[in-house]
């Protein structure tokens, strides 16, 4: 981060508040459709959005989010992690650090996990100096942004390249007791954690001869078993802290589903706009996705009567990059959903809240 930054730019209409915070860059808005409340959290010029939907970054008290910033030039550069409160208080600076990949949240909200290369770090989500956490031998450079933890934050998990030219899923005690590989393939996209409890890693790769494209294993690499769930967008997570998996689907055509590990067939859900990311609540109750070909917006869904309705427009842009993409998830207490947006140009990030008459509606009462 270049410090000459601090109180000259980051700070907006007015100094830093304490050391390392910053003022506020919220901006509300009303979405002019529903009329909920949005937050815009972000608002410096530099590219800014949430960890994806998978990857837990709200503290347990749904009061703040950690989120990446990109706060040098350039087209290769590299994110930090940063914090804010949900109502656009006490933004400042987790991480100062190139080269970081696999940012997630410990389960207690209290440390934020990164990758340098073979190297796990672990910075108090209050910031200061980083920690190291153990290596594992043979990694190239570390590949995915996305990280995970299991339930009882004992291990981080991500994905790294190898030297062997390989991908793998690696695997370090937060304590610093351990770290080692768990399996390698040729690619493994969207790997992530069950937080029911189970603490199973999914992920996809290269199609067995039955033509899975996802797999389950246990949290030591054993018990490698395919996911049967076909038609999938590649798009999914585990919902909530339900055990199941909700995933968009292409049949029928953009529609969401729902399937635990042993059921035969996925649940639809709802079907009959294309939507796209999709999450659930940790209750199980509601799914939030958003929408593309056509773009109807962020959608809310009451996944016990299927009823749905709009929840806000994010007005992204929702092209080829990442951070185009709204990728939206809720707040551990389902009150707000956090998503992307370049609406003004570039990425910022933003809380929306959930407003009370919607969610009756939905629930039918």
């Amino acid at each position: 981060m270049d410090k000459r930054l601090i109180g000259a730019y980051r700070a907006v209409g007015g100094a830093i508040q304490s050391a390392g915070a910053y003022s506020m860059e919220r901006i509300l808005r009303l979405d002019p459709l529903t009329g909920a409340r949005i937050m815009q959290l972000t608002s410096y010029p530099v590219l800014s959005h949430a960890l994806y939907f998978h990857c837990p970054s709200v503290t347990p008290d749904s009061k703040t989010l950690v989120f990446m910033t990109y706060p040098r030039a350039g087209r290769f550069t590299s994110p930090d992690a940063w914090r804010v409160n949900l109502d656009g208080s006490d933004l400042r600076a987790i991480t100062d650090q190139e080269g970081l990949v696999g940012f997630v949240l410990a389960p207690d909200g209290k440390t934020v996990y990164a990758q340098d290369g073979a190297q796990l770090l672990a910075w108090s989500i209050e910031g200061g100096e980083p920690r190291e956490i153990g290596r594992v031998s043979g990694v190239a450079y570390a590949a995915t942004i996305c990280g995970g933890t299991s339930a009882d934050g004992a291990y981080y998990f991500s994905t790294a390249v190898m030297e062997s030219g390989l991908t793998a899923i690696v695997r370090y005690a937060t304590d610093g007791s351990e770290a080692r590989v768990l399996l390698t393939r040729g690619a493994l996209p969207h790997m992530q954690v069950d937080t029911s409890g189970t603490d199973r890693i999914l992920f996809g790769c290269e199609p067995d001869a039955q033509g899975y494209g996802m797999f389950f294993t246990d949290r030591d690499g054993k018990n490698l078993r395919p996911f049967r769930l076909r038609h999938c967008t590649g798009h999914y997570a585990f919902f909530g802290k339900m055990g199941r998996v909700i995933a968009t689907v292409n049949r029928p055509f953009g529609s969401i589903a729902l399937m635990g590990e042993d059921d035969g067939e996925p649940e639809i859900i709802i079907k009959g706009g294309h939507f796209w990311h999709a999450a659930g609540s940790d209750d199980g109750e509601w799914i939030v996705s958003d929408t593309n070909w056509p773009d109807l917006g962020l959608i809310l869904v009451n996944a016990k009567t299927g009823i749905w309705a709009p929840l806000c427009h994010p007005f992204a842009s929702s092209g080829h990059p990442q951070w185009t993409h709204p990728h939206p998830f809720f707040s551990p207490d389902g009150r707000r959903v956090l998503f992307n947006s370049d609406r003004t140009g570039i990425g910022q990030v933003y809380a929306v809240e959930v407003p009370e008459d919607i969610r009756r509606q939905l629930a039918g009462t």
